[in-house]
């Protein structure tokens, strides 16, 4: 049940990717999705008290409620990675926050080495840098050693 749960989240972040790529737009009912598989998998899961993955959830909206105000991220992003804070206690969540930015940083240099091969730094100012890319790869990346660790593999 558990690796269904992973697979189904790995197929909604591949969905999540190509749309923030395309669009630079994460649909809600993605993000539904997403928050729903990361609830039922924090819950089967069991690795450490739910409790924590809502503390988590919290900090992350708050945090993203003033990167949003200063358009420093999109909403989506920030629905996206509350969704996948609920499988992280704290300690994960602070390396998962680390991974994504650094994963996050990579994405920012491409877009800008593109831009300045395309002459699209108008567009890519307008547009803005995809970070449900980061977002989708490192959580899913950190859900899947949580369920493999647990498994034993």
């Amino acid at each position: 049940m558990i690796n269904l749960l992973l697979s189904i989240l790995t197929a909604i972040a591949v969905n999540i990717i190509i749309s923030d790529v395309k669009d630079r737009k994460i649909s809600n009912n993605w993000v539904l999705l997403n928050f729903a598989v990361c609830l039922s998998l924090a819950l089967l899961l069991d690795v450490f008290p739910i409790w924590q993955g809502f503390v988590v959830s919290l900090v992350t909206f708050v945090i993203g409620l003033g990167l949003f105000r200063f358009q420093i991220f999109g909403a989506g992003d920030i629905k996206l990675l509350m969704g996948y804070s609920l499988c992280f206690d704290f300690s994960l969540a602070l390396t998962n926050l680390i991974e994504f930015l650094l994963v996050g940083g990579v994405v920012v240099m491409v877009q800008l080495g593109w831009a300045y091969v395309t002459a699209g730094f108008v567009e890519l100012k307008q547009r803005g840098v995809p970070y449900g890319i980061a977002i989708s790869l490192v959580s899913v990346f950190n859900i899947g050693c949580l369920v493999f660790g647990k498994a034993g593999i």
